[in-house]
C-alpha cells in the first residue's frame, strides 16, 4: 500500500513539474532543437551548401529584386541562356526575404546577412506552424495533447526537413499555410473569423505555388461537403471560400502586370485559375445562401454547374492547362529530366523495388495516424474529426503518389497521434504520464526510422550508390568547389542540370540549364550538347546557345562514363579527357578541383561547322 502511494505521489510530482513549464518554453525548446538538429546535419545555406538548387535560385531572385526593385519582372538572366528564365515563383516569398537581408545588412556585410536569413526565415515559418499546431491541438485535446504534438514534431524529421536551416525556397511556406489552415478549421468549426484566417492561408499557399493546389482543393471540397450537411458551419465555409478567393485574386493583381494577364501559364498563378476559383466560390455561396433550403441534390447540382462554368472558362483561356500544370511542357523535357526528379517519385514504387528505408517508416507512421484518427471519429462522432480524417487521408494519398507531399502528411499525422496518446491511461502500475511518454518514444518517426532501417538492412535491395559516391555528388554543389570557376572571365556555362543554380549563385557566370521547367528549351539544348555523338551536332548547339564554357564535375558526371547510354557522347569524351578542337581546356587556380572546364573557341567552332557544311555531313 505504501509503495503504491509513493509511486502515485512520484507520478503526480513528475506530471506536476511538467505542467508547471510554460507553454512558450515547450514551443521554444522544440524550435531550438529542430534548428540545431537541422544545422548539424549539413549546415546547409550557412557554411556548407545552399542545400538545394531551389534555395540557390531563390537567393538569385532575391538579389535581383534588391538590385532593381522591379517588382513585376521575375525574369532572371542568370539561368536559361540568352533567353533567361521567367520564373513562376511568387514575389510573395522574395519580398520578406529581401527585407530581412536589407535589415541585417545595416549591421553586417551582405554575405553574413544572407547567411543569417538562411537561418531566420525557415525557422520563423516553422515557429508559426508549431504554435498553430500547439494551439489547435490543445484546444481540441487539452494542454497535454498540445505539448505532445510539439514533442512529436521534434521527432518528425521528414516533416521539418523543408524548414531546416538553409531552406529559403517556397515549399516550407506552402506547407505551413496548408497545415495551419487545416488545423484551424478542424479545431474551430463554428468560428467564421478563424475560418476566414484559414482561407487567407490557403489563398496564400495557392499564390505561392501550385504544389499546394491539390491540398487546397481538398480543403475546399471537404469544407463544402461539411457545410452542405451541417448548417452550423455554413457561415464558416462561406468565410473560408471568400477569403481564399479574394487573397488569390489580390495576389494575381499584385504580382502579375496587366500586360501579362492574358499570358496564361499552367504552372503558376494566372487568370484562368482566378476564374476557376471564383466560380467555385460562387457555387458554394449560392448553396449556403439563397439555396440553403433546397434539397441536397439541387444544392450539389448548383455547385457542380458553377464548377462546370469555371472549367469551361479555364480551358478556353488555355486548353493545354486542362492537362494539368505540366500541360505546356514539351514531352522531351519530361524524359530528359522531370520524370527523374526525386520529389515526383512514389515511395510505393520503391517498396516494390525493395527499398524499405523511408517507405516503410512512412507507411508505419501513416498507419498509426489514420488508426488514431479513426478511433477519434468513432469516439467523438464529430464532423470536425471526420473533416480531419478526410484531409489526413487525402494528404497521405498525395504523399504515396509523390514524395513532395511527404512533409504535409507527416505534420498532419502527428495531430491525431498527440490527441490519442494524451488520453492514454494507466497500465497496471505504470502511470498515465509514463504511458503517454512511452507511446511517443516508441511510435515517433525517429524511432520508426531506426526500425525500418534495420529491416531494410536485412531484407532490402543492396545499395547501388556508395556513401563515397553520394559525398562526391554533394561536393559538386558546395560553394568551395564551385568558386574554382570564378577565376574564369564571366560567361555562359553548360554543365550538369543540377549544378546550374549553384554556379549562378556562387559565381559571376550564367548557367544554361537548371532544374526548372520554365527553361525547358535550355534544358533540351544542354542535354543535346552533352549527348551529342558527333562534333558537328555539339558544335551546332553550342553556337546556337552562345555557350562560353562546358564544365563537368567528377562526382556528378564521372559515374555516367559507366552508363552505356552515354557511350560515344561528348560527355563521355570529356570525362576521358578527350575534347574536340573547338573546346580548349582551362586551368583553374585549384589544381585539385573536381571541376574540369573547357572554353568554346569561336573561330575553331565556326571552322568545324563550315567544314561539316562543305562536306555535306
Amino acid at each position: 500500500m505504501y509503495s503504491e502511494t509513493l509511486r502515485a505521489s512520484g507520478e503526480r510530482g513528475f506530471a506536476s513539474r511538467l505542467l508547471d513549464v510554460p507553454n512558450w518554453v515547450w514551443w521554444l525548446l522544440v524550435l531550438v532543437y529542430i534548428g540545431v538538429r537541422s544545422w548539424g546535419v549539413a549546415g546547409v545555406g550557412v557554411y556548407g551548401t545552399y542545400g538545394d538548387p531551389d534555395d540557390a535560385t531563390r537567393l538569385i531572385q532575391v538579389r535581383e529584386l534588391m538590385a532593381s526593385w522591379n517588382w513585376f519582372d521575375t525574369t532572371t538572366m542568370k539561368l536559361g541562356g540568352d533567353a533567361g528564365m521567367l520564373s513562376h515563383w511568387s514575389r510573395l516569398i522574395d519580398l520578406p526575404i529581401a527585407i530581412l537581408i536589407a535589415t541585417f545588412n545595416l549591421f553586417m556585410p551582405v554575405a553574413d546577412a544572407e547567411r543569417l536569413v538562411h537561418t531566420v526565415w525557415p525557422l520563423s515559418l516553422l515557429a508559426a506552424l508549431l504554435w498553430m499546431l500547439f494551439k489547435t491541438t490543445s484546444h481540441v485535446g487539452g494542454k497535454a495533447a498540445g505539448r505532445l504534438v510539439l514533442l512529436l514534431a521534434a521527432l518528425t524529421p521528414l516533416g521539418w526537413y523543408q524548414f531546416a536551416v538553409g531552406r529559403i525556397d517556397h515549399h516550407n511556406a506552402m506547407m505551413a499555410t496548408i497545415i495551419g489552415a487545416t488545423t484551424l478549421m478542424w479545431a474551430y468549426p463554428q468560428r467564421a473569423d478563424i475560418w476566414r484566417v484559414a482561407g487567407v492561408l490557403a489563398g496564400l499557399a495557392l499564390a505561392v505555388g501550385y504544389e499546394a493546389l491539390a491540398p487546397a482543393v481538398g480543403l475546399g471540397i471537404f469544407a463544402t461537403a461539411w457545410a452542405l450537411f451541417d448548417r452550423r458551419v455554413e457561415k464558416s465555409a462561406a468565410a473560408f471560400a471568400v477569403a481564399l478567393a479574394l487573397v488569390f485574386a489580390a495576389a494575381f493583381v499584385g504580382t502579375i502586370p496587366p500586360s501579362r494577364w492574358m499570358d496564361i501559364r499552367c504552372d503558376a498563378i494566372s487568370l484562368n485559375m482566378v476564374a476557376l476559383v471564383t466560380c467555385g466560390v460562387g457555387g458554394l455561396l449560392v448553396a449556403v445562401g439563397p439555396g440553403r433550403d433546397w434539397t441536397i441534390g439541387r444544392r450539389i447540382a448548383s455547385i457542380a454547374a458553377f464548377a462546370a462554368v469555371g472549367i469551361v472558362i479555364f480551358g478556353a483561356l488555355e486548353p493545354k492547362c486542362l492537362a494539368g500544370p505540366k500541360g505546356q511542357l514539351p514531352a522531351l523535357v519530361l524524359d530528359i529530366w522531370l520524370n527523374k526528379v526525386a520529389e515526383n517519385a512514389s515511395f510505393i514504387e520503391q517498396l516494390f523495388q525493395r527499398k524499405f528505408g523511408q517507405p516503410l517508416v512512412l507507411l508505419l507512421l501513416y498507419g498509426i495516424a489514420l488508426s488514431s484518427q479513426v478511433y477519434q471519429v468513432r469516439a467523438s462522432r464529430s464532423a470536425s474529426d471526420l473533416f480531419l480524417l478526410a484531409m489526413l487521408g487525402s494528404l497521405i494519398g498525395l504523399a504515396c503518389w509523390q514524395y513532395k507531399y511527404t512533409a504535409y502528411a507527416c505534420f498532419l499525422s502527428i495531430v491525431p497521434m498527440a490527441v490519442v496518446f494524451s488520453r492514454l491511461g494507466t497500465v497496471g502500475e505504470i502511470g498515465a504520464t509514463t504511458v503517454r511518454l512511452g507511446a511517443v518514444i516508441l511510435l515517433n518517426q525517429t524511432t520508426l526510422t531506426t526500425l525500418s532501417t534495420s529491416i531494410n538492412g536485412m531484407f532490402g535491395a543492396p545499395e547501388i550508390s556508395t556513401e563515397e559516391t553520394r559525398t562526391d555528388v554533394l561536393a559538386c554543389s558546395k560553394p568551395g568547389s564551385i568558386r574554382d570557376l570564378a577565376a574564369l572571365p564571366a560567361g555562359l556555362v553548360a554543365a550538369h542540370i543540377n549544378v546550374g543554380p549553384f554556379i549562378a549563385a556562387n559565381t559571376h557566370h550564367r548557367a544554361l540549364a537548371a532544374p526548372y521547367h520554365r527553361i525547358a528549351n535550355a534544358i533540351i539544348a544542354n542535354y543535346e550538347i552533352f549527348s551529342a555523338h558527333d562534333q558537328k551536332s555539339a558544335a551546332a548547339v553550342l553556337k546556337q546557345e552562345n555557350v562560353d564554357y562546358v564544365a563537368i564535375c567528377d562526382g556528378l558526371d564521372a559515374p555516367d562514363a559507366k552508363d552505356p547510354k552515354w557511350t560515344g557522347t561528348l560527355k563521355a569524351d570529356l570525362i576521358d579527357g578527350k575534347a574536340p578542337g573547338f573546346l580548349v581546356p582551362q586551368t583553374l587556380p585549384n589544381p585539385h578541383s573536381i571541376y574540369h572546364v573547357w572554353k568554346v573557341d569561336r573561330a575553331a567552332l565556326n571552322l568545324q561547322l563550315s567544314k561539316a557544311a562543305a562536306s555535306g555531313s
